[in-house]
């Protein structure tokens, strides 16, 4: 392939010079099983990858699950370690007493409970991680959703389990109800013992944190008002709008000006994968398009939850692991992009690959 760039910081704003799409992010030793959300974090030094809907074939749905990757030079090759013999796999995040006899209720029998983490999982100490999950009761006859708020759940790895299998234990409640920005749910992380996280509210995304070992104790939660962070939620300034998904991360990409990085997607259902770049996480951001998601499974459809992977990179060079999600029956795609350094600079044809062969061609430039 061509290259459009070699060394030096990228160039803001981005430009993407190489998109490599590396296919699905499942094992082909195992059984295919349509799933979206693909956002991945570590414990215990292990990568893993946050699924939402799993379609276990013919064992049924599971809301939440998860997958490792062994192989940090093989990103695509995810591996389900909760599997049953029937082949479904057990969520992650499961529901508990109360609700197993919520839907028992014979109104509620063509119903089932989801709990989707959107925002990831934070390690806060080595094998612990806390998890923010949406809260949302689903009609199996229509599809319809009652999204009812945020939880949050600690996740642990035991070092002495080989397997690298994962448990959850759900603090009591919720964190944020309908009606509150649904902080943890679109992005959070670890900086400085202070965990950061963002939610949504409407068409406007707020940002928030905690103390990395508080974040059970919703009093201790400040929210950032545009100009310091506040006890006062109903103070919160919007640091985006119009996004569906995305993730804030640190990274050298950039050079020293920009240190924070987003990478998301808009409610437009565009299909374009977006990139900020900030000299604070509190922003301002100011995402530009990058490229346009590609389909595998399908002709068309809408591509969603646009993430980036920092574990597959060195950060300080300009190329990343992004990924995104094809609609049902496919799953998540990871793509390796490489970006226009400031250093060096030129007009080129960009071939964008696809796994069945077929290239087509961007023309990038100043």
């Amino acid at each position: 392939m061509h290259q459009g760039c070699d060394g030096g910081f990228a160039k803001w704003p981005p430009i993407a010079t190489e998109i490599n799409i590396l296919g699905y992010v499942q094992s082909t030793e195992q059984p295919f099983y349509s799933h979206d959300i693909g956002r991945t974090f570590t414990l215990n030094g292990r990568i893993y990858k946050m699924n939402g809907d799993t379609f276990c074939n013919d064992a049924g749905v599971s809301s939440n699950t998860y997958q490792i990757i062994p192989n940090r030079k093989k990103p695509t090759e995810a591996f389900f370690i909760s599997a049953k013999r029937d082949g479904y796999v057990n969520p992650l995040i499961d529901v508990n007493d109360e609700e197993v006899q919520y839907l028992r209720l014979p109104q509620n029998k063509n119903k089932r409970m989801a709990f989707w983490c959107f925002g990831g999982v934070v390690e806060f100490s080595p094998g612990l991680g806390w998890a923010w999950y949406q809260k949302t009761i689903i009609s199996m006859h229509n599809g319809s959703q009652e999204l009812i708020g945020v939880g949050l759940a600690r996740i642990s790895c035991d070092a002495d389990r080989l397997s690298g299998e994962l448990s959850s234990v759900r603090m009591p409640g919720l964190m944020f109800l309908i009606g509150e920005p649904l902080f943890g749910s679109f992005s959070a992380l670890l900086h400085d013992d202070t965990v950061y996280l963002w939610g949504q509210k409407d068409n406007d995304v707020f940002l928030a944190r905690v103390p990395k070992s508080n974040c059970h104790q919703r009093q201790l939660y400040q929210f950032w008002n545009g100009r310091e962070y506040t006890s006062d939620m109903t103070a919160a300034a919007s640091v985006l709008q119009d996004y569906q998904q995305g993730q804030f991360f640190r990274s050298n990409m950039f050079g020293p000006r920009f240190p924070w990085v987003f990478v998301g997607c808009t409610r437009y259902a565009d299909n374009q994968v977006m990139m900020g770049a900030a000299s604070t996480l509190e922003g301002p951001w100011d995402p530009h398009p990058l490229f346009q998601a590609e389909c595998i499974k399908q002709r068309s459809g809408y591509q969603y939850c646009m993430y980036a992977h920092a574990w597959a990179n060195d950060l300080s060079k300009p190329k990343l692991l992004l990924s995104w999600c094809d609609p049902w029956p496919g799953g998540v795609i990871a793509a390796k992009v490489h970006f226009a350094t400031e250093a060096s600079f030129h007009w080129v044809d960009i071939p964008l690959y696809r796994p069945s062969g077929r290239f087509y061609n961007i023309s990038v430039g100043e």
